[in-house]
């Protein structure tokens, strides 16, 4: 059971990627992930963890991302600032809990990659995307993680979620060789970013699967 709650942790974590939108039009990313001061996503989540000794739990909530600004590294280079509040109700037959957890994250575009920073004075941070986003490229997006791997498994992959429907997305996924099954799923649509996470992870104990959807977007 400590894996499954462990694994719910991360995958509440990874959440934080999020999505943007860019004032100056596609750039080198293809517009999947454009960036913008202002641009906010909200985004439902449903999902369930069932153990195998006990009854299954309901995973509710949302999540609401936004670009709060720009601010600069110690190293001298622009990050967009981005917040992300997320709110998480796992309902049990005897209970409910209710967690709120708000981060930060910054995000710095380059030639060739999106770098997810944990703040404006580190040096380490995350490959998020590889640019140009290429069918089939794959990556690990962290080197203190070196388990994990990042796949680009389609551009022609499509979402339907209360906000529409999006073809033609990009669909990212992570896969951790430590843990056969697991996986973690992004789906973007160009000019608005990320519509979908999906979350899964199974073992012994039982089974965590968790989806986020978005809601709305507003997109300068």
């Amino acid at each position: 059971m400590r894996k499954l709650v462990a694994v719910l942790a991360v995958a509440l974590l990874l959440t934080a990627f999020g999505c943007g939108s860019s004032s100056t039009g596609p750039s080198g990313n293809d517009d999947y992930l454009p960036l913008a001061v202002g641009n906010q996503w909200s985004y439902s989540l449903n999902g369930y963890i069932t153990f195998t000794d006990a009854d299954t739990a309901l995973v509710t909530g949302s999540n609401f991302n936004i670009i709060t600004g720009t601010t600069t590294h110690q190293q001298g280079f622009e990050l967009y600032a981005m917040r992300d509040s997320l709110i998480t109700i796992i309902t049990t037959p005897d209970t409910t809990f209710t967690t709120t957890k708000v981060t930060m994250n910054y995000i710095q575009e380059t030639d060739t990659e999106l770098r997810l920073y944990d703040d404006t004075t580190t040096t380490d941070y995350e490959i998020f995307i590889k640019l140009p986003v290429t069918l089939n490229d794959s990556w690990t997006p962290e080197t203190d993680d070196p388990t994990i791997t990042r796949t680009v498994l389609s551009l022609s992959a499509s979402a339907i979620v209360p906000a529409g429907t999006y073809s033609s997305c990009a669909n990212l996924r992570d896969t951790d060789s430590e843990e056969p099954n697991f996986y973690f799923d992004w789906f973007f649509a160009r000019g608005t970013g990320v519509v979908k996470y999906v979350t899964n992870y199974s073992d012994s104990e039982g089974t965590v699967f968790m989806t986020y959807d978005l809601l709305s977007s507003t997109i300068n």
